[in-house]
């Protein structure tokens, strides 16, 4: 009798396993419930984000898979509408919209990824239809509701197609926003643009060639104490109410033989445009120069270049020059020349 009583308290510590075993099973599917939910806000989120710079999304087929351990919120054909600066609707459909998340980070939702699958088409009664296809597409952010430690956005062969013939490509777009490393410098961000082979018809005036756009920015942004990730716009707003700046450390953009290198300080002027001067040096300029009707010799073009403040190296389209871009009052120009018929749009 006494052998079997002691026996019991034994068998029971045999349970014990399994009790806690559903314990977390059951804790851990409530927290991926609780991730759908999250998933959910973050797509109504990025939603009313799209509404305050007046595109309002609708999402008619919306689906929430991925358990145990990812949280996939998928929405298949979301549309969007817009009133036009003439009250014209625009409308828009992109095929697929897809936010993940995981359940360990679900209480938080710190780290989020939006991934887009193509193709958006838009419709305007004003201007031709525009389709826009990717080989890949995706946006990451890193940190609270009210804190921003990284934002990423890549974009594999993106293509611009209207229906009147143009077409704008790009082999791949990257953008990076990150916190910076230094404790102290609040509101400080490093920025980070590279666009690899993008075929822009619309440049090809300034060398009178098709050779595709190289891009690399590297710049920090200050002033950005304020950030709301359900609302860029007004982030963006109180950074340019607070003075914010953009410091442009390096910037290098090539078109062929013409290339460009640049630094300066930009900003957003009270119609958000972009509004600042960056000191930059111009390689193989003299076709640039002869493009906005400056005819070039090359006695002249070493005189020019000698009062420019650069140099010439063979002909006059080799010229290097070293001359400001100026962006103000949504007119850009480069050293005494405007650039004629370029006008700023604002941000939004």
């Amino acid at each position: 009798m006494n052998a079997d009583i002691s026996t019991k308290p034994r068998r029971l510590w045999l349970y014990i396993p399994f009790v806690l075993l559903a314990l977390v099973a059951v804790a851990w599917s409530a927290l991926w419930f609780y991730g759908r939910s999250r998933i959910n806000a973050e797509i109504d989120n990025l939603f009313a984000r799209e509404a305050t710079v007046g595109r309002e999304w609708s999402c008619p087929d919306r689906s929430i898979t991925g358990f145990p351990f990812r949280i996939e919120g998928r929405c298949s054909n979301p549309s969007y509408r817009q009133r036009g600066d003439g009250g014209e609707v625009i409308n828009g459909q992109l095929k697929g919209l897809t936010i993940i998340g995981t359940t360990a980070g679900a209480l938080a939702m710190a780290h989020v990824i939006s991934e887009f699958e193509g193709p958006l088409v838009v419709r305007s009664p004003l201007a031709p239809d525009l389709t826009a296809t990717w080989k890949s597409a995706r946006a990451s952010t890193r940190g609270g509701v009210n804190r921003l430690e990284r934002l990423s956005l890549e974009v594999d062969t993106l293509a611009m197609t209207s229906a009147t013939g143009g077409r704008w490509t790009a082999n791949r777009l990257e953008a990076h926003l990150r916190e910076g490393s230094d404790p102290a410098a609040q509101g400080t961000y490093d920025l980070a643009v590279k666009l690899e082979n993008a075929v822009i018809p619309e440049t090809d005036i300034l060398t009178n060639t098709r050779d595709p756009i190289n891009l690399e920015l590297d710049a920090r942004v200050l002033g950005l104490n304020t950030v709301d990730r359900r609302n860029w716009r007004a982030t963006v707003d109180a950074w340019r109410a607070g003075g914010g700046t953009i410091k442009v450390e390096q910037l290098r953009l090539a078109k062929g033989a013409p290339r460009l290198e640049a630094k300066g300080d930009l900003k957003l002027d009270d119609q958000r445009r972009i509004e600042g001067r960056l000191d930059a040096s111009f390689v193989n300029a003299g076709a640039i120069l002869q493009q906005f009707g400056v005819g070039l010799g090359p006695a002249a073009g070493g005189l020019v270049g000698a009062l420019l403040g650069g140099g010439r190296v063979g002909g006059a389209r080799d010229m290097n020059l070293r001359l400001p871009l100026v962006f103000d009052g949504g007119r850009m120009a480069i050293g005494p020349f405007r650039i004629p018929g370029v006008q700023l749009k604002p941000l939004f």
